[in-house]
């Protein structure tokens, strides 16, 4: 990818905003934000209680988020607690350490999944075996020992080593996914309890786990593939309970995936696997995998195991709908009687 210039080194160019950041700018002239965190390629804005913007130079953007042409670590900028002023056009540090131009900035639509149209439930399973077979050739790290038994893989050759991680929490994530896959809501509930903000990091490894998850409940409610009605109570439920008990950073990361939001990268895998576009899944799934220390894996297994509810959600509706159109034709008066 080519980037433009550094001007100078108070001066950054936003290469990308997401558009949902374009929205808050637009609707608060002058917000004044504190710094959060800082890591040599991000920046988090806290503007609110619980809300966060994120600064990234890496080639991808979150929800919430603006990719900045920056080559230097941004601790070299900002420290915890250090003001920024938020404006339409800019960004600009208190302290005059630098000032982000946002004026040329392309715009990164966060909600495009709903715009293309749905793959069938055979495509849909298609992919998600693709998915597996290609996510049981990496490296068995964070939650990936658990592959083979969320997954019912038979391993062949030398079996998998676990960790001390996935070992513990395993009975959890499987008891999670069968009350998933049997709508059993509340059970669900009750696993989640265990999952939530479990893991290192700024984001735990299950709640990359959870994310995954949410975001399939969006598309499956927007697209009326799902007729649960317990999932959007479970969503919020799901939503809610992480502001108590896991990171912010986590805890924004499962509200926008609620919203049905997710990284650019994340957003392009789950278009791969779901919808009908160009997108190679190998490579998606390449881009997500290089996340964090082990948060790109963790997703890709719940991605798994909530396309595996999808699908059979939406081949139980199928044989709803043909089932009733069976019983209207047999109900309907025979012509000439």
């Amino acid at each position: 990818m080519i980037y433009l210039v550094e001007m100078s080194k108070k001066e950054l160019n936003a290469i990308t905003l997401a558009d949902d950041l374009v929205e808050f700018l637009g609707n608060h002239p002058g917000y004044l934000a504190t710094t959060h965190s800082v890591y040599p390629h991000a920046v988090n804005l806290l503007i609110s209680e619980d809300e966060l913007i994120t600064l990234t130079n890496r080639d991808d953007i979150p929800p919430m988020g603006l990719m900045v042409d920056c080559r230097k670590s941004f601790a070299e900028y900002l420290r915890a607690g250090d003001e920024v002023v938020l404006e339409t056009d800019q960004l600009t540090a208190v302290n005059e350490s630098f000032t982000v131009n946002l004026r040329d900035a392309k715009v990164w639509k966060a909600r495009t999944l709903l715009t293309l149209d749905l793959l069938s439930a055979e495509d849909v399973t298609q992919n998600r075996h693709n998915l597996i077979r290609w996510l049981a050739q990496q490296p068995a790290e964070g939650l990936l020992p658990l592959l083979p038994r969320l997954t019912h893989l038979s391993m062949s050759g030398k079996p998998v080593i676990d960790n001390i991680y996935s070992r513990y929490i395993a009975d959890d994530l499987e008891a999670f996914k069968t009350a998933i896959n049997t709508s059993a809501w509340e059970q669900a509930s009750v696993s989640a309890d265990r999952l939530i903000g479990f893991g290192m990091g700024s984001t735990p490894a299950c709640d990359d786990f959870l994310s995954a998850y949410l975001v399939v409940f969006s598309i499956a409610e927007a697209v009326n593939t799902s007729q649960s009605p317990w999932v959007r109570q479970f969503t919020q439920t799901i939503t809610s309970k992480a502001k108590d008990r896991t990171t912010l950073i986590s805890a924004n990361m499962l509200k926008h995936a609620a919203q049905g939001k997710i990284s650019r990268s994340h957003q392009q895998l789950i278009q791969t696997c779901l919808f009908i576009n160009d997108g190679q899944l190998e490579y998606s799934a390449i881009q997500v995998m290089r996340h964090g220390a082990t948060s790109g894996g963790d997703f890709l297994l719940g991605l798994i195991c909530a396309l595996d509810w999808f699908q059979k959600t939406m081949t139980d509706n199928s044989k709803e709908g043909e089932h009733a159109w069976v019983e209207l034709k047999r109900q309907l008066p025979v012509p000439g009687i």
